[in-house]
């Protein structure tokens, strides 16, 4: 038994020995196959890495109708900062970046400072007017601050992220700005930095001969908006290119957001959307035709592959070709744009600088042109003016001017009209049928209405006068006789058939304006009063118009009764000039069927206020006959604790009389009288009637190149 027993422990202990050894060997080839394993990976190839680098596109020029430069791209060197090559630890990235700026700022040359905080007395303080930015510092995407932290807080927490508490606070302050910004603007493989704009050849030259030191510091070119002659040509109305701020990207964003929806699983789409979507380090039209017509001037942004191998190397390649914006061909003309705008300005000065400058008002003022058949804007300037050529450099002087010279004018002020309102009472009168062409109104030169007394244009008796002769004379009295009988609510239905205190239309920002009445009065919570009636009707009361609105009512006066819609912008050529991108035809925004014998009324009433009274020795002698109508309102402000009283001067005119092709309207602020802006038009018209056939319509072949 006891012989049986050993036996059997023998057996099972060898196999449980047996066993023990095939789980040795397993374990002994799990751990082999595992190490062999390792170092295949060790020694295996690294893959390829890949990054898609968007190419911004070049942005489109902007042309007269004739085909003149008004704004065109000029190549400039940038100096960028790679991060495939940029290094990674923070020291010596400082060391590259101080040693750029050193370097630059030697040379009298600039990088990139968008800094929200300076040094004041030798401590950190926030920049006046960028809360928005401060705020992002502060936030949690950046240091993740307290709302109230200070600026002293702020510099802290970036000197200690950036690992900048060696340095002095004049180069701390300096690096710290070009930190913030790659942090902002996402710095990555697949978005460069750029450090600077403009840097010189030599400067540029420098940079990749110490290229070992300035690891990732890459030499590139860009372009650069440039403007003709000394950039104030028709500068209201291009407008600016800037930096895109948080609220255009976001609404940007959402556009690009819906259009990937929309692309569903089509690549090629969807490479294309996302390239051309827009960065936080992009520039984009702040206003003027540049932000009208961004979709167009902007471009198509094309992708760069950079494809990374194990040993260093790079390979790139264009994936996506970047296509240059298009180019704008405005209804302007360059020799008119500047002709009216260099009238204007002698006009103001000659008129108004002796009173202005005693007075403290602004040297200030406005001229439009409008083609009557089409609603074309040939000119249109504002003065004072400024240059798009150095708007930013030039930024902090002109807002704070007091002459506002940042400020169109022609499109966005709101004047009172004065007597320039007369046609528009005129032909409210005769096609309500409470006057006709043959009606006269006695003129005493006073006008009594229920308890109140209204003088007449300088006090003046006219006597017995029609229409056409009121107009002539601007005699207020029959025109108070008029509303009286018409009443502010059917005045007001034919002033905004005619287009006053409503928008216009125009591609850019302008005002709506103000139509005085009860709609107006109730939207302030106030009433109106009946004699209120009497003044509105001439152009007082709450009445404001815009240049635009004043010469776009007289072009429809002058064309017979169309109100077309005024444009900038005629048509967008593709960059190579081989397709049509955008074009615009004439639009008539109402058809107002005035009659043609009220019209007609009118039209010889204007006629004789050029040919015959107040403005015949400027209007009366051109090469083809015109007409017009003066106006005149007066103005309080109060500049200095001192009450300052004023009066701005206008004047509506079109023609030729016969067959008018243009419609002109000139504000001179303090002027003292309307006809003293008739030579800015005379001026206009001499060279209109000089040119009659060459400005017409867009010739096609000047553009079409």
């Amino acid at each position: 038994m006891r012989e049986r027993n050993k036996k059997l422990h023998i057996r099972i202990l060898f196999v449980f020995l047996a066993f023990a050894l095939v789980c040795a060997g397993f374990v002994l080839t799990v751990f082999l196959r595992q190490k062999a394993a390792a170092q295949a990976e060790k020694t295996a190839p690294v893959n390829d890495r890949v990054y898609n680098i968007t190419v911004p596109a070049d942005r489109g020029e902007i042309l007269d109708r004739s085909g003149n430069t008004i704004v065109y791209n000029e190549q400039i060197n940038t100096l960028s900062l790679n991060a495939l090559d940029f290094p990674s630890d923070v020291k010596e990235g400082n060391e590259i970046i101080l040693s750029l700026i050193k370097y630059l700022e030697s040379r009298g040359e600039t990088w990139i400072d968008n800094l929200p905080m300076t040094l004041s007395g030798g401590k950190p303080a926030f920049a006046e007017d960028r809360e928005s930015d401060v705020n992002w510092m502060k936030s949690s995407y950046f240091l993740d601050l307290n709302p109230y932290a200070t600026a002293q807080n702020v510099y802290d927490a970036m000197a200690e992220t950036f690992a900048l508490q060696d340095l002095s606070p004049t180069d701390a302050i300096k690096v710290m700005s070009v930190r913030y910004n790659m942090s902002r603007l996402g710095f990555s493989p697949t978005v460069p930095y750029t450090f600077a704009v403009g840097p010189s050849i030599q400067s540029v030259a420098y940079i990749k001969e110490n290229g070992a030191f300035y690891r990732g510091v890459e030499a590139g070119v860009t372009s650069s908006r440039k403007y003709i002659g000394d950039g104030k040509l028709a500068a209201h109305l291009i407008g600016i290119v800037g930096a895109i701020s948080a609220d255009e990207y976001n609404a940007e964003n959402a556009k690009t957001q819906a259009a990937i929806a929309e692309a569903g699983d089509d690549e090629e789409k969807l490479l294309e959307i996302r390239s051309s979507a827009y960065a936080l380090s992009d520039r984009i039209g702040k206003n003027g035709i540049e932000k009208a017509m961004e979709p167009y001037l902007r471009g198509q942004n094309g992708v760069k592959t950079v494809t990374v191998h194990a040993d260093g190397t790079k390979d790139e390649e264009y994936t996506v070709m970047p296509r240059t914006g298009g180019v704008a061909i405005l209804t302007i003309d360059n020799p008119m744009q500047e002709l009216a705008a260099s009238s204007l300005k002698t006009r103001i000065i000659e008129e108004t600088y002796d009173k202005a400058i005693l007075g403290g008002l602004p040297l200030a003022g406005a001229v439009v042109v409008e083609n009557v058949k089409t609603g074309e804007i040939l000119a249109a300037a504002s003065f004072p003016d400024f240059s798009l050529s150095t708007y930013y450099e030039d930024y902090a002087e002109l807002s704070k001017d007091t002459g506002n010279p940042l400020w169109n004018r022609a499109f966005q002020s709101g004047y009172s009209p004065g007597s320039t309102m007369k046609p528009a009472t005129a032909i409210a009168g005769l096609e309500e049928g409470v006057i006709s062409p043959e009606s006269y109104v006695l003129c005493t030169g006073v006008y009594e209405f229920i308890d109140q007394t209204f003088v007449c244009f300088n006090k003046t008796a006219h006597g017995a006068v029609n229409v056409q002769y009121a107009l002539a004379y601007s005699c207020n009295v029959f025109f108070f006789e008029v509303a009286n009988r018409v009443g502010i609510q059917r005045l007001n239905s034919w002033a905004k058939l005619l287009g006053l205190g409503e928008r216009t239309g125009v591609e850019i920002n302008e005002t709506a304006g103000i139509l005085a009445g009860y709609d107006e009065r109730a939207s302030r919570g106030e009433g109106w009063k009946s004699g209120e009636t009497l003044l509105a009707a001439i152009g007082q009361s709450d009445n404001a118009f815009s240049p635009l609105q004043l010469t776009n009512y007289c072009a429809t006066i002058a064309n017979g009764g169309t109100r077309y819609v005024p444009y900038l912008v005629s048509k967008v050529l593709s960059s190579d000039y081989s397709q049509i991108l955008y074009e615009r035809t004439p639009q008539i925004a109402v058809q107002t069927d005035i009659s043609a014998e009220t019209l007609d009324a009118v039209k010889e009433g204007m006629y004789l206020v050029a040919n015959v009274t107040s403005c015949r020795e400027q209007l009366g002698h051109l090469k083809y006959d015109v007409a017009c109508k003066t106006g005149t309102a007066e103005k309080v402000r109060i500049i200095d604790g001192r009450r300052v009283e004023g009066t701005d001067g206008f004047l509506i005119a079109f023609g030729p009389y016969d067959d008018p092709e243009i419609a002109i309207t000139v504000v001179v602020e303090n002027a003292g009288s309307g006809s003293s802006t008739a030579q800015v038009a005379a001026d206009i018209f001499n060279y209109y009637f000089g040119t009659l056939n060459s400005i017409q319509t867009i010739n096609p072949e000047n553009v079409l190149r």
